[in-house]
This record gives structure tokens, C-alpha cells and sequence, in this order.
């Protein structure tokens, strides 16, 4: 048994795996925010129905 300690990796290597976990993390709480949101039906109807039919469907 050595009382070298263990090489570490070097510093950019770590880094650049962080912001790849923070993105994967804000990428997944987006998409649930987005699944949450359409399951949920928060939005206040945003398709409005027409007044009149369009003239292609009156001839």
C-alpha cells in the first residue's frame, strides 16, 4: 500500500462534466414544467373558436 495519494483528473475535465450534469438537469426540469403544464390544463383556452365559418367551407 503507497502513501502516494490518487491522481485526480484534470481540472477543465470536471468542469466540463458539471455543466453537462447542470444542463441535463434544467433540460429535465423544463421538459417536466412542460408535461405539467399541458397535463394540468393551465393555459386559459388559447384556441378561440371562429365567428364564421371560413368562405371555402360556406360554398
Amino acid at each position: 500500500m503507497t502513501t502516494q495519494p490518487r491522481p485526480r483528473p484534470p481540472a477543465c475535465r470536471r468542469d466540463r462534466d458539471h455543466r453537462t450534469t447542470v444542463l441535463a438537469a434544467l433540460l429535465l426540469a423544463a421538459s417536466a414544467a412542460a408535461v405539467a403544464y399541458v397535463l394540468l390544463g393551465v393555459h386559459d383556452n388559447p384556441v378561440q373558436p371562429a365567428e364564421a365559418p371560413p368562405q371555402a367551407v360556406r360554398d
